[in-house]
């Protein structure tokens, strides 16, 4: 048998070994990436569905003077608390400090409704609005971090 043949055969199998390899690489880190991202977004829905419904439940509440300052109780029962607690373990600092925004904005909406202040006040109107912003702006972080997951 010929030297020739036999180093050609090693080369074709060793570049072929790493070709599989490669490519075993390349479509684990993809995979890795996609159930990455299908993560993040059911965190990201998980917390926007609990802190919207916290958000209406508040918008129906009653005046109640005393439970002015008490909002935490309220959206802990709604669960935004422990979704909130599942995006900081998959989520980056930035988009989670944006969601304790969120949370916080919903809370001063909350203050606002059980102080008595009616739809048509201008404390009920920029409680809105400030909780409306707060989101929107955490929905634009979600969006980036699904880009680049």
């Amino acid at each position: 048998m010929q030297w020739s043949t036999l180093v050609a055969t090693a080369v074709g199998t060793v570049l072929g070994v790493l070709a599989t390899l490669v490519a075993d690489h390349v479509r684990w880190r993809r995979d890795r990436s996609e159930r990455n991202r299908d993560t993040l977004r059911t965190a990201f829905t998980e917390y926007l569905t609990t802190l919207s419904t916290a958000k209406d439940a508040f918008s129906r509440a009653e005046p109640s003077p005393e439970r002015v300052g008490k909002g935490h109780v309220a959206i802990g029962e709604h669960g935004v608390y422990a979704a909130q607690q599942q995006l900081e373990l998959v989520a980056q600092r930035t988009l989670v400090d944006k969601a304790g925004r969120a949370t916080l904005s919903v809370l001063d909406f909350h203050d606002a409704v059980v102080a008595g202040h009616t739809t048509n006040s201008q404390e009920y109107v920029n409680a809105w609005r400030a909780a409306r912003h707060t989101r929107a702006a955490l929905i634009e972080e979600m969006r980036k971090a699904l880009q680049r997951g």
